[in-house]
């Protein structure tokens, strides 16, 4: 296992404002102020520097997903998979690893045009977290788990099998479910890194506009998810899945769709799995119950 966590996301907004709005006053994370030569916006959930990069552009998407090496000798070891295996890597100079808050890092494309930043040496920030919406924490890792990342995303993939092929034999990721749905006939690979979140890393088998199927955050208790729930509903943004718990992650949660269009799985309860006692799972069902769907002029 050489990637340790699902570490951050660069997304692009067409209104940054409204998408800083929307993750300080609904999710409840926290703008954390810098200067930026390229007027990003950063959004902390814990003592990482930032979770989430939002930079301005004419389309709401996915620019980037950040995934952390533990050491520099994993972070090495993953590049240098990826170059036999004929990947093209776009070194990061200093100061964009500077910006990123990383020692070094990398990019490279998923054979599904997925952009990935590889990276190690996370520069941390101890300030105390503090929620404009009263969010006591997010579960992000703790001394007994470690560091669990941000939470998950779901990426697309129409080229699956070669993706699926990119995560796990190129940077080290581990099957741990496979979700077979009847209608469209499609399957969603779920993918633990080496912490004990059930998953950090999904892929789905179909395009998505956004460049992203759903981001998932996590927080303490079921009171805090009721209460997103309320703000999501009280700002009047679409909640395309009611409240429901998911079969393989035990995650209970509801959906909601941020400015531009990026879902947002808002969850409690999350598996913590002890993955050398564990059986990788195949899947027809993705609820226990609940989850009712509701995509904004597709079922009206």
């Amino acid at each position: 296992m050489t990637v340790a966590a699902i570490g951050y996301l660069r997304i692009q907004s067409s209104d940054g404002n409204a998408w800083m709005t929307f993750a300080t006053s609904v999710l409840g994370l926290m703008e954390a102020p810098r200067e930026d030569a390229a007027g990003a916006r950063f959004l902390r959930m814990d003592n990482h520097p930032f979770r989430f990069m939002v930079e301005s552009g004419g389309q709401d998407r996915l620019l980037a997903v950040g995934l952390e090496c533990r050491s520099a000798a994993d972070w090495q070891a993953c590049c240098e998979a990826l170059v036999a295996a004929g990947h093209s890597l776009a070194p990061g100079s200093e100061e964009e690893a500077a910006r990123r808050c990383v020692s070094d890092f990398v990019t490279v494309s998923d054979p599904s045009g997925n952009v990935v930043e590889l990276y190690y040496g996370r520069k941390l920030d101890y300030r105390p977290f503090n929620s404009p919406a009263g969010v006591r924490g997010f579960v992000t890792g703790d001394t007994s788990t470690g560091d669990l990342g941000f939470g998950h995303a779901v990426l697309p993939a129409p080229a699956c099998d070669a993706t699926v092929q990119f995560y796990t034999q190129l940077l080290g990721l581990a099957i741990c479910d496979r979700l077979h749905l009847a209608a469209p006939p499609s399957q969603v690979v779920f993918m633990h890194a080496d912490n004990p979140r059930q998953h950090s890393l999904a892929l789905y088998d179909q395009p998505h506009p956004a460049g992203v199927v759903h981001v998932m955050v996590e927080v303490g208790s079921l009171d805090e998810v009721g209460l997103a729930l309320d703000r999501a509903k009280a700002a009047g943004h679409p909640i395309i899945a009611t409240l429901g718990r998911h079969v393989n992650d035990n995650m209970c949660s509801f959906y909601v769709l941020a400015p531009g269009g990026i879902a947002f799985e808002y969850g409690y309860d999350g598996l913590l799995v002890d993955w050398d006692n564990y059986t990788p799972t195949v899947s027809t069902e993705g609820d226990l119950w609940g989850h009712e769907y509701h995509f904004p002029g597709v079922n009206d």
